[in-house]
């Protein structure tokens, strides 16, 4: 029986593990929360502009992608520890251009608006048309600084977006802010179309991202930049 020699064993495991660990560079792990209409968590899998836009930039880069849905504060948290590689449909500010690691270039541009119930009779022209009410907010969102830091009506927290059109129409909040595109979907699935309404005037707009992790490769994000669609 012939004997391989000790070092032909070692070059073996070598190669494996480096092989291996080539492999696992290629997979990123990215996070959101659903955001229906934009990109909505399906039995069959992610679905929607959004993670489309996302999925074959990063696949034509080489990298195979999974996509974990979850809370969004928890989904920002893991992005910036380093334990998912990027977060979808993350909206720029300083405070977290500190922590995350933006493209060049956003995935697409966000609306957001006031979310009322049909009839009441609500009329939005500024911040100052909040005077006095309850608002629907969804916590970890990027909200401009005026609604931020305005002391005018009261901000009350929504677990999400389905949830808060049933607070509204149970009349524990007065109005919401919400993307329209995600109000809308999330409204026809629950057959309450008739029953609320959307302001004309946006009470936001801007665009939103895929962020990376802090320690994510320049040259990762650079050619995500290239690559996707403009």
């Amino acid at each position: 029986m012939t004997k391989k020699a000790p070092w032909l064993s070692v070059i073996a495991v070598s190669l494996w593990c480096f092989c291996s660990s080539a492999l696992a560079d290629q997979s990123l792990r990215l996070v959101t929360e659903e955001w229906p209409g934009l990109i909505d968590n399906n039995p069959s899998g992610p679905e929607g502009v959004l993670w489309e836009l996302t999925r074959s930039t990063l696949e034509d880069m080489g990298y195979s992608v999974e996509l974990e849905f979850m809370p969004w504060k928890r989904a920002l948290q893991l992005v910036r520890l380093g334990q998912r590689d990027g977060i979808i449909g993350i909206g720029f500010n300083r405070e977290r251009a500190e922590i995350y690691r933006f493209p060049d270039h956003p995935l697409l541009l966000s609306r957001t608006v006031v979310v009322s119930p049909a009839g009441s009779g609500f009329d939005f022209q500024g911040i100052e048309s909040l005077s006095g009410l309850q608002v629907g907010v969804s916590p970890g969102y990027s909200y401009s600084q005026e609604i931020r830091e305005s002391t005018n009506f009261d901000k009350v927290d929504m677990p999400s977006i389905q949830a808060g059109l049933g607070m509204l129409l149970l009349g524990r909040i007065d109005v919401m802010l919400a993307n329209y595109h995600a109000a809308v979907s999330q409204a026809v699935e629950l057959n309450i179309t008739d029953q609320i309404e959307y302001s004309d005037k946006a009470i936001s707009s801007g665009p939103v991202y895929l962020a990376f992790r802090p320690e994510m490769d320049q040259s990762v994000i650079d050619e995500f930049s290239r690559k996707l669609p403009q």
